[in-house]
């Protein structure tokens, strides 16, 4: 007879997690249109009849009607294809669209973009429209109003004021750096760095256009006449009040800054000469009249680049009304700028979102739309949360959950059910038990067949992790995490359990710390101490976001364990007959995809090993991840389409020839040596402080196996290294054990291959003593890191971390002489990609260069900790993917029709014909790695800070 299918679960009915320990934001943002998705959007707007139209980066213009079930948009426009055939294949950049007050009336679009004659230029162009619904361009009805030079800041706004005067915003024509490159922002004898006022509905001589006789500058000698404002340095987006005219833009600052300026008649709203309201440039004149401030300003530890939306009039939401809306693009929030009766303004945090915001529009009925440019690129609508505050009432310990019976055996709640996956990560040594918890009788639906999974609400992940190390008896409880889903939202929580193990309580948002007092393993005897680290909930994001699907272990090739031919053995099967799933997906015998246990020995090699990679590296190392080297680590790809046959592009760290794997040489491998160590370049470099012995003697061995031919010799050869290593690991040492280590701690080649034998548990005890002694001793960081994780946590050199405390660094005198030493050693890794002075052989700008940019100790500190926090378009990291296959990534040099040139991480400047390039994406992040300072000390950061604020030429 087959085995009986299991019992369908009881419903789980006495879950307490719901909504959230901290208030809620008083509005949401929801998906509008969930079948409407573009391409890179810009702008979205609203037609007089109704109409919604969007326009995409790439020169496309849609329309589609204003309800929750459009589809299918239709297209407008295409300005691309309206290029002459000179200039075909160059493309254009489309800002922002806007229909003339009497449309109805004319059918007139306005529409601001950068075209490709002459070089390339800004222009806001006038278009005619059919008049039929849906709309489309008449052909050749384009009219060119106003252009003006393009450049990297080339603001494009298009707003009508009641008056019907067209307000158009322009920017300082430059990239990011230096500040105002053009030193245009006071100057108002030319169009950049201001809001234009103009009257398109009267031409005057060879001009489509009018100035209205009031714009401030009319009667100046030496000006534009077309300016009503000026001092701004890149305002993407402002907006318009529809009843009183007044006007709000929100301008993109520098790099501490970011401003929301009030626009009026003849306002300086003060770049480059302020940012903010901080000095930046004194030696600028300043324009005609006096700088005004802005009305908020928000430091970058806030936002990071503003984009500004509408003066909120409508009905639908009554606490807006009068308040001026903007988010940010880089952090998703969303505020409100409202005026107070002394004159001043308040703003009010609204919500903060996962969106990459582009622009906002007001409709008529009073919708307040959001648009996202590329992490959905769909339009979402602001909306009250109606979220009741929970937060007196989430539970604050563990055993207030309901989610367990008893906290003593972890006897989950009725309905709450157990489960494992195939791969568990490393989790720093931590043993780890998992349920899910799916309220009443609902289901999960797995991704499966190209759909996506799909969760009840209130559904909760939980993972228990406890500690026994050897000989320690008990496990002793450490920490139960939460991934909890409510009202579209994933949200992380973690418990860290007492003492006493009895309960547990809930972490801040910036996680927390305890101390462990374990066995001594060791020969010594006695306890250690070691801490153990929460991460806080932006570290459980860096992993569980959308990019990643938010939920990462239960997927079906995790849960396929047991034995997937029987009726109810596979847990896949036994899930869906507890009625925790809604069915079994079914997954191939030959699945790619399919992964196995890393522990078990019965499994080949390449797949143990490739099985390991993908759960404890591919969320970031995967196509499209979000990772500074672009190679690959997911178990579905072939070894071939990994791209790690290339260098990191944050050094070699001493390996000869190193590349991210070497098939056959493991000691060449960087792969291999970052997943070894502690500090600089740990890796992974989120949720883990401790390695892996067991994945370290894994991998190794797993290169070691690949076949391929070593670039360099490798340690199985007659090398003094190999010599060595061959008497180590034979036990030969003898009184010749300190010469043996030495000899391997001359390289880093010869140290990893000795912190793997360490690993590995594979050399005697006074030799592996010894090892650690000397190899942690060692003077270059490169060796002495490997070794630190041997070395209790009381004796370790007591460097900055991966938490670096701003003020602890400042606070101390740094010495020249020693950071330049510093500089020119393997402990830093500056040099590796900015030259003193050199421009042509630095990968990053030049130190004279940084020193001109971040002129105060502060904020050179900060831009080192957090490079990626803002990126100058010179330095923006790009990954090329050609038709042959290759993925290179590096600096863009230059881009044509015709070809690309690239400046690779390893200093080398590739030129790619256009058609070979499949696809060209720019980076988030910096290809200045996060916690570059991490293995310094305090003393030596600031040695390291005062060096290179010296070099100044």
């Amino acid at each position: 007879r087959g085995e009986q299918p299991p019992a369908p679960r009881p419903a789980w009915t006495t879950s307490r997690i719901k909504g959230s320990p901290v208030p809620p934001a008083p509005y949401r943002i929801a998906l509008a249109f969930p079948r409407l998705k573009f391409d890179r959007p810009t702008s979205v707007e609203e037609l007089p009849d109704g109409r919604l139209i969007v326009t995409e980066m790439s020169g496309k213009v849609f329309s589609f009607l204003n309800q929750t079930d459009a589809s299918d948009p239709n297209l407008v426009l295409d300005l691309t294809a309206m290029l002459p055939a000179a200039l075909a294949g160059r493309g254009v950049s489309l800002f922002d669209a806007e229909p003339h007050p009497k449309f109805n009336d004319n059918h007139f679009l306005f529409v601001c973009y950068v075209h490709p004659a002459d070089g390339g230029h800004t222009r806001v162009s006038r278009f005619t429209l059919d008049g039929e619904s849906p709309p489309r361009v008449v052909p050749h009805s384009e009219q060119v109003v106003i252009t003006w030079p393009a450049g990297g800041h080339n603001g494009g706004c298009l707003e009508f004021a009641p008056d019907g005067c067209l307000f158009i915003s322009t920017g300082d024509g430059a990239g990011p750096n230096p500040p105002d490159a053009l030193t245009t922002g006071q100057d108002v004898s030319d169009l950049l760095g201001a809001v234009l006022r103009i009257d398109v509905d009267h031409a005057s001589g060879n001009r489509p256009y009018t100035v209205p006789t009031d714009n401030p500058f009319v009667d100046v000698t030496n000006t534009r006449p077309e300016i009503w404002a000026y001092g701004l340095r890149n305002p993407w987006k402002f907006g318009i009040d529809p009843e009183s005219g007044d006007t709000f833009a929100a301008d993109n600052g520098w790099e501490t800054w970011e401003m929301v300026h009030r626009i009026v008649r003849g306002g300086n709203c003060g770049w480059p000469v302020m940012e903010g309201r901080v000095s930046l440039r004194s030696e600028v004149k300043l324009g005609p009249t006096p700088i005004l401030p802005p009305v908020k300003d928000h430091p970058h530890t806030e936002a990071n680049s503003v984009i500004g939306g509408p003066v909120y009039r409508g009905q639908k939401l009554p606490g807006l009304v009068g308040s001026f809306v903007y988010g940010d693009y880089i952090t998703g929030t969303i505020w409100a700028v409202q005026p107070d009766e002394d004159g001043s303004y308040s703003c009010t945090t609204l919500v903060d979102t996962d969106q990459r915001i582009v622009a906002f529009t007001q409709t008529r009925g009073g919708q307040l739309f959001v648009l996202d440019y590329d992490f959905t690129g769909q339009v979402y609508e602001l909306l009250p949360s109606n979220e009741p505050d929970t937060s007196a009432s989430f539970p604050r310990r563990l055993s207030e959950t309901g989610l367990f019976a008893s906290l003593k055996d972890l006897q989950p709640a009725a309905g709450v059910v157990a489960y494992d996956v195939i791969a568990s990560r490393w989790l720093d040594g931590a043993a780890v038990r998992r349920w899910v918890a799916v309220p009443g009788a609902s289901t999960i639906e797995l991704a499966n067949q190209g759909k996506a999974a799909s969760y009840p609400e209130g559904t909760v992940f939980v993972n228990h992790l406890s500690f026994a190390p050897a000989g320690a008896g008990e496990p002793v409880p450490l920490e139960t995490q939460l991934l909890h889903y409510e009202r579209g939202s994933w949200r992380p929580y973690s418990y860290l359990w007492d003492e006493s193990g009895h309960d547990a309580q809930l972490v801040e948002p910036i996680g927390a710390k305890r101390t462990l007092r374990l066995p001594d393993t060791s020969a010594k005897g006695g306890l250690v101490e070691r801490t153990w680290h929460v991460n806080a909930v932006n570290e459980c994001k860096a992993c569980h976001n959308a990019e990643s699907g938010y939920v990462l272990g239960f997927t079906p090739h995790q849960l396929n364990r047991g034995a997937p031919d029987s009726a109810s053995s596979s847990q896949l099967k036994q899930l869906a007959g507890q009625r925790v799933l809604s069915e079994s997906p079914t997954i191939a015998h030959d699945d790619p995809a399919q992964l196995v246990d890393p522990h078990d020995a019965t499994a080949g090699l390449n797949d143990r090993a490739r099985s390991y990679l993908h759960v404890n590296c591919a969320v970031c190392h995967k196509p499209g991840g979000n990772a500074i080297v672009s190679f690959y680590l997911r178990r579905d790809l072939p070894f071939d389409k990994l791209n790690t046959n290339k260098g990191s592009g944050i050094g070699t760290f001493g390996l000869q020839d190193g590349k991210i794997i070497v098939p056959g040489d493991p000691f060449r491998s960087l792969l291999l040596y970052r997943m070894s160590k502690l500090g600089y370049a740990r890796m992974p470099y989120i949720g883990s402080r401790v390695v892996d012995c067991f994945g370290v003697s894994l991998i190794e061995e797993w290169i070691e196996s690949l076949p391929g031919v070593p670039t360099s010799a490798p340690l199985s050869s007659d090398t003094a290294e190999a010599i060595a290593l061959q008497v180590l690991t034979r036990h030969e040492t003898g009184d010749d054990g300190r010469s043996v280590i030495g000899e391997l701690l001359k390289s880093t080649a010869g140290a990893l291959a000795l912190a793997v034998e360490l690993h590995r548990g594979a050399m005697a005890d006074d030799d592996a003593r010894m090892a650690v002694s000397l190899g942690a001793a060692a003077t270059s960081s490169d060796v002495r890191g490997l070794f630190e994780t041997f070395v209790p946590e009381s004796q370790r050199r007591a460097t900055l971390g991966p938490n670096v405390d701003v003020e602890v660094v400042l606070r101390r005198q740094g010495d020249h002489e020693r950071g330049k030493l510093i500089y020119f050693s393997d402990a830093a890794r500056c040099r590796a990609c900015h030259e003193l002075n050199d421009r042509g052989k630095s990968l990053g700008p030049t130190l004279a260069e940084i020193n001109k940019k971040y002129p105060s100790r502060a904020e050179l500190l900060v831009h080192v900790l957090r490079p990626s926090q803002k990126i100058d378009d010179p330095f923006a990291a790009y990954s090329v993917a050609t038709g042959d296959g290759r993925l290179l990534s590096g600096l863009l040099v230059e881009q044509n029709d015709r070809q690309i040139v690239l400046k690779t991480v390893e200093k080398q400047t590739v030129t790619l014909a256009r058609d070979d390039v499949e696809e060209i994406v720019r980076s988030e992040k910096s290809l200045m790695p996060e916690g570059i300072l991490s293995d310094l000390t305090e003393q030596e950061a600031a040695d390291l800070l005062e060096y290179v604020r010296s070099c100044t030429k």
